[in-house]
C-alpha cells in the first residue's frame, strides 16, 4: 500500500525489472509506460486506492437533453410595468369627458329639480315634467329618446360584464410573521407560496431524532461484569465441549457488545434529513442500515472465506498426527455441528441451551433467538443476572423468536422518535414574501370607474345611432308611396 509505481513511469526501470524473471522477454519486451500527465509517479498505491483508481471524472452535461426530458408544460414570470404616455391620456381625457357629461346631466337634474322646488311643483308634476322629454312629436326628441334608451342599455351590459367577470388577483405579503403565515394558511392553503431568505436550511436547526434501541443494547449482558461472570476462571476448552454454547459464550457476548456499539455510531453519523419527515425518517432507516450491513457482511465473508481460525477454536482444531505428540507436527481439523462442517461453511450452528453454537461466535450470537434473554433458567439459574423484563416485549417490533440478526438489520432500534419545531424552522426560513392568489368575481368599484372611464365615448357612439335610427324611421314615415290609377274602360 506504501509503494509507488515510479519504476513503471520509467521504460528502462522496466527492462531492468524483466531481467529478474525466470522466463525474460528481453527484445520482445513492447509495454508501454504509464503516462505522467495524468497522474504524479511519486503517488502511492493507497492514495490511489482511496480514489477508487480514479484519475478524473469527466462529465458530459447537456441541458438540451435535460430540458426535453423535462418538457415543461407552462412558464411564468413576473415584471414590473409602467403605463405608457399615450395609453394615460387617453384614461385621462376618458375619465374626463366622462365625468363632464356625467356632472352635467346630474348638474341638469338637480337644478331643475331645486327650480321646482321654488316654484312649489307637485311630485306629479315632476314626474309629467319626465315624460314630456320622451314624447316624439318632433325628431330632435326622437333621437334624444334613443339616445338615452341606447345609454342606458349599453352601461347595463357592461356594468353586467365587468361586475361579475371572474378575475384572479394576486396579493404579495412582505416579510410575514409566523402568525401571519398560519392565517394565510388556512385561507389559501391552495395557492400560497413563500420563498425562503436562505437556499439551504440544516435540518440540525429544527428537527431532532432519537432513535430508542432495543433492551439488549441497555441490558447487563453487554457489560463487562457479565462477560467475566461467563468467563469464569477461564480455560474453557477443559470445562466444555466445543459444541457448548458456554464454550464460545465470552466471544459472542463481546460480539453482542460490539454490534450495539456500532450500531450507536454508525447512526449517530448518519445524518441524511429529507424535506418530509415521514419520508425522512423512512430513508434514514433504510440507508442507515444498508450502509452499516454492507459493511459488516462484508467483514463477515471476508473472515469466513478465508477461514480464519476463531480464538475460541470454534471452527477449527489442531490434531495431533500420534499419541505421543512432543515435538510432533500438528494439522488443523475444521469441527462439523451436525451435519454442518466448518470447512464447508462458516455459517454451522446448532441449539446448545437455549442459545446457539456455531463456527464464529459472531455467527452464534446472531442466530440466537431472543427468548433465552427473557428466561432467568436459560440466562442464569443462580440469579446473579437477572433476565430482560417480558413487559418489555409489550411495545418491541421483535418478538421471541426474533433472532439476533434481525435486530441488527435495523440497527438494533426499535423506534425513532423525532421532535420537530416548525417555529425554529419558519424562523431559520426567514420568508421574504409570500403571495397568494384568488377568484374575484364582484368589483363594483373597478366596474364604476371603468363606467365613467367609458362613458365619454359611449355618450357619442349611442348619440350616433340614435341619429342614424331616427333618420331612417323618418325616412321610412316620409316616404311617398305611388298609387296606380285603375280606368274603368
Amino acid at each position: 500500500m506504501k509503494s509507488t509505481l515510479e519504476c513503471f513511469y520509467n521504460l528502462s526501470c522496466m527492462i531492468e525489472l524483466d531481467r529478474y524473471y525466470d522466463i525474460p522477454l528481453g527484445s520482445s519486451f513492447n509495454f508501454s509506460t504509464l503516462n505522467e500527465n495524468l497522474s504524479p509517479p511519486n503517488e502511492t498505491i493507497e492514495s490511489i486506492i482511496n480514489k477508487l483508481m480514479i484519475d478524473s471524472w469527466i462529465s458530459n452535461i447537456s441541458f438540451s437533453s435535460y430540458y426535453n426530458i423535462c418538457s415543461p408544460s407552462s412558464c411564468t414570470y413576473e415584471y414590473i410595468s409602467r403605463n405608457n404616455l399615450f395609453f394615460v391620456i387617453t384614461t385621462i381625457l376618458g375619465i374626463l369627458g366622462g365625468l363632464s357629461l356625467g356632472l352635467k346631466l346630474l348638474t341638469l337634474i338637480i337644478l331643475r329639480f331645486i327650480e321646482n322646488t321654488i316654484n312649489n311643483t307637485s311630485f306629479n308634476g315632476f314626474i309629467t315634467m319626465i315624460k314630456n322629454l320622451f314624447i316624439c312629436n318632433t325628431e330632435q326628441r326622437i333621437i334624444n329618446r334613443l339616445h338615452f334608451i341606447f345609454l342606458l342599455l349599453i352601461l347595463y351590459l357592461v356594468f353586467l360584464f365587468s361586475a361579475f367577470k371572474p378575475k384572479s388577483v394576486t396579493v404579495h405579503i412582505i416579510k410575514p410573521s409566523l402568525s401571519n403565515y398560519k392565517d394565510l394558511l388556512q385561507e389559501h392553503s391552495y395557492s400560497l407560496q413563500c420563498s425562503c431568505s436562505q437556499i439551504s436550511i440544516p435540518y440540525e436547526t429544527f428537527l431532532n431524532i432519537e432513535p430508542h434501541f432495543h433492551d439488549l443494547c441497555s441490558s447487563q449482558f453487554i457489560s463487562d461484569e457479565w462477560i467475566h461472570y461467563i468467563y469464569g476462571e477461564g480455560h474453557l476448552s477443559h470445562r466444555f465441549s466445543f459444541d457448548d454454547y458456554r464454550y464460545s459464550a465470552p466471544g459472542q457476548f463481546l460480539s453482542l457488545s460490539s454490534l450495539c456499539e456500532l450500531s450507536q455510531e454508525k447512526l449517530l453519523s448518519e445524518n441524511l434529513l429529507i424535506e418530509q419527515i415521514t419520508i425522512l425518517l423512512n430513508r434514514l432507516q433504510s440507508i442507515a442500515s444498508k450502509s452499516f450491513l454492507n459493511t459488516f457482511n462484508l467483514i463477515r465473508e471476508i473472515i469466513g472465506s478465508n477461514m480464519i481460525m476463531s480464538t475460541w477454536s470454534t471452527n477449527w482444531e489442531y490434531v495431533y498426527e500420534s499419541a505421543f505428540y512432543n515435538n510432533l507436527p500438528v494439522h488443523p481439523v475444521p469441527v462439523s455441528y451436525g451435519e454442518c462442517n466448518c470447512g464447508l461453511s462458516f455459517k454451522c450452528t446448532q441449539s446448545s441451551g437455549g442459545m446457539m453454537s456455531g463456527c464464529y461466535p459472531l455467527e452464534s450470537i446472531l442466530q440466537t433467538k431472543l427468548y433465552c434473554f427473557y428466561d432467568q433458567n436459560c440466562i442464569d439459574s443462580n440469579g446473579d443476572f437477572t433476565s430482560l423484563n417480558m413487559s418489555t416485549l409489550e411495545k418491541s417490533q421483535f418478538n421471541l423468536d426474533s433472532t439476533i440478526e434481525s435486530i441488527l438489520n435495523n440497527l438494533m432500534i426499535e423506534e425513532y422518535k423525532s421532535n420537530l419545531s416548525y417555529e425554529n424552522y419558519f424562523n431559520q426560513c426567514k420568508p421574504l414574501s409570500c403571495s397568494y392568489s384568488y377568484i374575484k368575481t364582484h368589483d363594483v368599484t373597478q366596474t364604476i370607474i371603468s363606467l365613467i372611464s367609458l362613458y365619454g365615448g359611449l355618450v357619442l357612439i349611442t348619440r350616433c345611432l340614435a341619429i342614424i335610427f331616427a333618420k331612417l324611421y323618418e325616412y321610412k314615415k316620409n316616404r311617398i308611396k305611388p298609387e296606380t290609377l285603375q280606368q274603368n274602360t
